[in-house]
């Protein structure tokens, strides 16, 4: 199946007008989003992917009195022959990382910005199974694949997210349920950050995709723009060349200026140092970053593209474009930053000398790859 290159909306509603009334606000149920939908992927080759070395899947089981199990993957191949019963769901987090070519598929999302997909999660599930009732701290497309899978959600104003204690996983303790929706190969659910849900398979096959959509907490970004502060100021110390006698123990107000002064100091950022420090937080990715030696006439005989697990951004400012790659910036011709943002191959021939050296640089991070196989 060729991947769709764009969803389709009910009546009614384009894709600025499901960010304006939906995004972050309310569910939305899109029937037929992706119609003749044809899962690319099996479940039997699902579960070969999660036997696979540095796969990230998880088993969730339910056992006799009701209560969710956790296993963490990857498994042993003969695992999933123990499973007899309709108890059980397969998870594959980061797919389109695995499988590159299932990265088109997330095409039809990129009117979201690309900082914010975090990535393909893959679900199978025997009729009867659930991996139980639970929230989500992201927004989430829930796209049906292959099978039949009945969604409950209570989007009450007030929803009990107390939940169930002494457990391995953060299920609700008391999940109540205002909508039910039957999803279909092709159909498609939006969920909004926080909103409890609960999904039953209810046909053969059932292969659930759920497009997630990243967002750093506000604690993990200030410490992460803290950190990049700090670094600039290196050794320096606090001083008081001004200081006066005071009593014993006192903070008084001339020290509590001067660590005001520091503050304002630390936090006074120009547009151009706050958006690198922005974009090299949003790509900041779980990739081996760790610098490699490389052969400088190996990169220029090759073609190169985004390693998939590799975090790119860009932004152009008052003509300085900087490419932002698994933490770090560079500065960098336009052309070159949308192109490999866009998942495109590029030689070093096609390069001047700058773009070049930023070739060799990304190479050296583990940001790019050689293009094995060229269509």
């Amino acid at each position: 199946m060729i991947a769709p290159e764009q969803i389709s909306w009910p009546d009614g509603i384009d894709a600025q007008q499901f960010l304006d009334r939906y995004w972050q606000k309310q569910p939305l149920l899109i029937k037929q989003a992706f119609a003749q939908f044809d899962s690319p992927i099996s479940p039997e080759e699902l579960a070969g992917l999660a036997i696979e070395e540095d796969t990230t899947p998880r088993l969730i089981i339910q056992d006799d009195n009701g209560h969710y199990q956790l296993e963490n993957g990857p498994f042993a191949a003969d695992r999933f022959t123990t499973l007899t019963d309709n108890n059980w769901s397969l998870l594959v987090t980061d797919v389109e990382k695995y499988l590159p070519g299932l990265a088109d598929y997330l095409r039809p999302f990129q009117f979201i910005p690309n900082w914010r997909i975090d990535d393909l999660m893959i679900s199978y599930a025997p009729v009867g199974a659930s991996v139980g009732a639970h929230v989500d701290e992201y927004d989430v497309f829930l796209l049906q694949a292959s099978g039949t899978r009945r969604w409950m959600i209570d989007a009450s104003d007030s929803p009990d997210l107390s939940l169930v204690p002494d457990a391995n996983l953060k299920l609700l303790a008391n999940f109540n349920t205002s909508d039910t929706y039957e999803l279909e190969p092709g159909d498609m659910l939006y969920l909004p950050p926080g909103m409890p849900h609960h999904g039953i398979a209810t046909g053969d096959n059932c292969t659930t995709w759920s497009i997630g959509f990243r967002a750093p907490t506000v604690a993990d970004t200030i410490q992460s723009f803290a950190e990049m502060v700090a670094g600039q100021f290196g050794d320096q110390r606090y001083k008081d060349p001004a200081l006066t006698e005071c009593k014993t123990g006192e903070l008084d107000a001339a020290t509590l200026n001067s660590f005001k002064a520091l503050w304002q100091k630390a936090t006074a950022l120009d547009d151009q140092t706050l958006a690198i420090m922005t974009g090299r937080l949003l790509t900041t990715s779980a990739i081996d970053t760790e610098r490699t030696a490389f052969n400088p006439d190996t990169v220029k005989q090759e073609r190169w593209q985004k390693h998939s697990f590799s975090r790119l951004a860009y932004t152009s400012r008052e003509g300085v474009t900087t490419l932002f790659a698994d933490g770090e910036a560079f500065d960098c011709s336009e052309n070159l930053a949308k192109a490999l943002c866009d998942n495109q191959s590029v030689h070093a021939s096609e390069l001047n000398n700058e773009e070049l050296w930023v070739l060799e640089e990304l190479v050296e991070l583990g940001s790019l790859l050689p293009v094995m196989h060229e269509g």
